[in-house]
């Protein structure tokens, strides 16, 4: 504005006009921008093949680490010949790099979308605290498995299983090296004999080589399909699974412990009071998990999230919280459930005594770490938890960390298990761990920040408009404004011009007194 170019009408009209504006857009960016942005940003972030969420959800952009922890059997021939107590010493980490990818994706009219899950894990050798060739001794599994399948038949089967399994690589433990029990497999000679023998009454075995995530990495379809809402049509369930291989219900555990529901851990749902827990299910754990709210927070990348982690209600089966009874088994019911601090891992794995709990029993009855030497529980290095930014639902850190087990007890028919002591024989530990990183917390940030930007924004606007308010006035009462001194030197001048009317004033005054 030149003012120079302008008479005091046009002044005041530019000055007051600019004002009010900023004023008013002031106060609407303080009382309405905030949540015009919260309602853009919440209708933004809903699943579809073009939205931004979809970028991120198809294939991970952080980088996920997995660290596998193995236990060496340090006494194992010990414990078979003379029943002493066993000790397991742990080894690793064995650290894996794990990319995740959406494959054959398939939306569909209802809001939700199909996808079959695809892990890939790369050897990362400078984070490891192992090699690939250290020699781990561990429990047989194939030949524990049968053993316990057979474990309440009558003595004649027994016997005659026994036969079997002595003669065709039957064994307690055996050693191999940590990249065979992980991934790469080794040939099992009692898994080549079961495979022989088309047993109808024996689950079905696909291969004669044996290693804890055999056929895993790089498969599309061995997890099976998730079906999960995209968040269209009801930001509320984003992320909820609702199928899993075309079923609601695991079919593992009855009640609402089988039933299917929360995250995959890729998504979740946004907005959520912090005080509710997360739920996750991830199919290796053939069970969902909940983390619950402590209270804590913390900063990570600049952003501000709240802490969830297990507790020990997590592997409870009834006897803390009485409606975790659904953990234990039908046929271990109710008498027979195991104690608190493991899930039974049986109803999904066949019948095999396996365990799910925290890494060393932590939150566990001493029943079970009391069973052999080598557990060791630390909270700091054995948590489940995840820091989590609530408003968005996006994970800032991730540390899934979990041990299996498997239940080893003597039978006197059966020679590998003659004479040994009841124990949880741990298997292995492993802990997915991710942590956002600087481009994808940057632009969490921005729009965290943007309700803030815009109050802040307003606010600026506001002070603004009735600076050039107050200044407008100022000016006005002080006659200030640019040529107001030439109008009114012209207003008095022509009032000199007109004799008359001083004379009427001057005569006015005089009767008045």
């Amino acid at each position: 504005m030149c003012c120079s170019c302008c008479g005091v009408t046009q002044q005041k009209v530019w000055v007051f006009g600019l004002g009010i504006f900023f004023a008013v857009s002031g106060l609407l960016a303080i009382i309405c921008w905030p949540g015009f942005i919260d309602s853009a940003v919440m209708k933004a972030l809903p699943l579809t093949p073009t939205s931004k969420t979809f970028e991120k959800w198809e294939e991970l952009p952080i980088p996920v680490y997995v660290y596998m922890y193995l236990w060496n059997w340090t006494n194992a021939a010990d414990v078979q010949a003379n029943g002493v107590k066993p000790s397991f010493e742990q080894l690793g980490p064995y650290v894996y790099r794990e990319e995740r990818k959406k494959m054959d994706l398939e939306w569909h009219d209802n809001g939700t979308v199909t996808f079959n899950p695809r892990r890939t894990w790369f050897w990362e050798e400078e984070l490891s605290g192992g090699k690939q060739t250290d020699l781990i001794t561990a429990p047989h599994l194939p030949s524990l498995a049968a053993s316990n399948q057979m474990r309440n038949s009558n003595v004649f089967l027994k016997f005659m299983f026994n036969e079997a399994l002595n003669a065709n690589g039957g064994h307690l433990f055996v050693t191999h090296t940590a990249s065979e029990w992980l991934f790469e497999s080794f040939y099992d000679e009692f898994l080549h004999y079961a495979m022989s023998l088309n047993n109808p009454l024996a689950p079905k075995i696909e291969s004669d080589h044996f290693a804890w995530f055999l056929n895993r990495n790089g498969s599309k379809d061995f997890e099976g399909p998730f079906t999960v809402h995209t968040g269209v049509g009801d930001i509320k369930e984003m992320g909820e699974i609702k199928y899993w291989k075309g079923q609601n219900h695991t079919g593992w555990y009855e009640g609402e412990c089988g039933r299917l529901n929360g995250s995959t851990t890729d998504l979740f749902v946004p907005d959520e009071p912090k005080e509710k827990a997360l739920t996750i299910f991830i199919p290796d754990t053939c069970r969902i998990i909940n983390l619950e709210f402590t209270g804590q927070s913390e900063t990570i990348q600049g952003i501000t999230g709240w802490k969830y982690e297990i507790t020990p209600n997590t592997f409870d089966n009834g006897q803390i919280n009485g409606d975790a009874k659904c953990w234990c088994p039908l046929e271990s019911q109710p008498n027979n459930c195991p104690a608190t601090g493991a899930t039974d891992l049986g109803p999904c794995a066949s019948g095999v005594p396996m365990y799910l709990s925290a890494d060393h029993f932590m939150y566990a009855d001493e029943s079970y770490g009391s069973t052999i030497d080598g557990y060791h529980p630390n909270y700091d290095q054995n948590n489940f938890y995840i820091i989590m930014e609530r408003k968005m639902g996006v994970p800032l850190k991730v540390n899934a960390n979990v041990m299996i087990t498997l239940y080893i007890e003597a039978d006197s028919i059966i020679d590998i298990l003659k004479g040994l002591p009841s124990f949880y024989a741990p298997l292995f530990t492993t802990a997915s761990r991710a942590e956002i990183d600087e481009a994808l917390s940057s632009e969490l940030r921005l729009v965290l920040n943007l309700p803030a930007i815009g109050r802040y924004t307003g606010v600026g606007f506001l002070c603004l408009g009735c600076i050039l308010i107050a200044t407008g006035v100022l000016l006005t009462v002080k006659r200030k404004w640019y040529g107001q001194a030439e109008m009114d030197k012209l207003a008095l001048k022509d009032n000199e011009e007109t004799p008359g009317e001083p004379e009427i004033a001057a005569d006015v005054v005089q009767r008045n007194l």
